[in-house]
């Protein structure tokens, strides 16, 4: 939620015909607050329906699993957010418990054959991070056969990540290929989460300011793996998927368009 507060305050003088002229003083406070989410499925709307912020604990719950974790907006301004996710996970160390994550709303639902780019930037740093932290930076996309489909569920037809920084974590299935896309080299992995596909690009080193088009993944998974381009882009996130262990991280700027 945002809330604003303004404050403004008029004084006149008035005198004697010699007097100078009153003087105006105008003071304006505007301030920003964002909540803290902490509960297991926690959200807030960023930007007036740009972007909405999940908590997102999916993987709490499992027998053997302790921890929390609690996601906060920092900053927003156009379409550039900043936010910050804090959490302490023990348990269950080869599980991911949670995918914190600022997903975009506008522009969903189009054919990846009628999309010309993806445009995105993100900056970001770990303020703080267990030495053996098990974690990833990733973006996660969700393509369907239909166009109203939903990410993670029956009308799923394919996950594709893209790991800007791996912390002794380990994707989905193994690996199938390595890649050169914008200049970056990706490691690329396959596997099968409940009833879709999943594609995990990896990348070589960590990418802490990371600024490019995702449209070439999906042209390299047409070419090379046989994704159709009649696919319907239904998802777009990018967050953190930890593991195990302790960490903060900061995300100073992130955008994202589908053009």
């Amino acid at each position: 939620m945002v809330k604003f507060a303004l404050a403004a305050a008029l004084f006149a003088l008035s005198g004697v015909v010699s007097a100078s002229p009153a003087p105006v003083k105008a003071e304006v406070s505007l301030e920003k607050r964002f909540n803290l989410l902490s509960g297991q499925w926690d959200t807030e709307s960023i930007g007036n329906g740009q972007y909405t912020l999940y908590n997102n604990l999916w993987g709490k719950d499992k027998p053997g699993t302790s921890g929390s974790q609690s996601t906060q907006a920092l900053s927003y301004s156009g379409t550039t957010i900043g936010w910050k996710t804090q959490y302490s996970w023990s348990g269950n160390p080869n599980d991911v418990k949670s995918y914190a994550n600022v997903a975009l709303l506008k522009g969903l639902g189009r054919q990846l054959s009628a999309i010309k780019t993806i445009p995105t930037t993100w900056r970001w740093t770990y303020s703080a991070a267990a030495s053996d932290l098990v974690a990833n930076v990733s973006y996660d996309l969700w393509l369907s056969s239909v166009a109203n489909g939903t990410g993670h569920s029956k009308t799923s037809t394919y996950e594709i990540m893209i790991w800007l920084s791996n912390r002794r974590a380990g994707p989905a299935g193994s690996q199938v290929a390595t890649t050169t896309i914008g200049g970056q080299s990706w490691k690329v992995f396959k596997g099968r989460v409940e009833t879709w596909d999943v594609y995990s690009f990896v990348a070589s080193t960590e990418l802490t300011n990371f600024n490019a088009d995702l449209k070439p993944f999906f042209t390299y998974l047409s070419s090379s793996h046989g994704v159709s381009l009649n696919q319907y882009l239904i998802g777009l996130q990018a967050g953190t998927e930890p593991f195990q262990k302790s960490g903060t991280l900061t995300t100073t700027a992130y955008t994202a368009a589908i053009n």
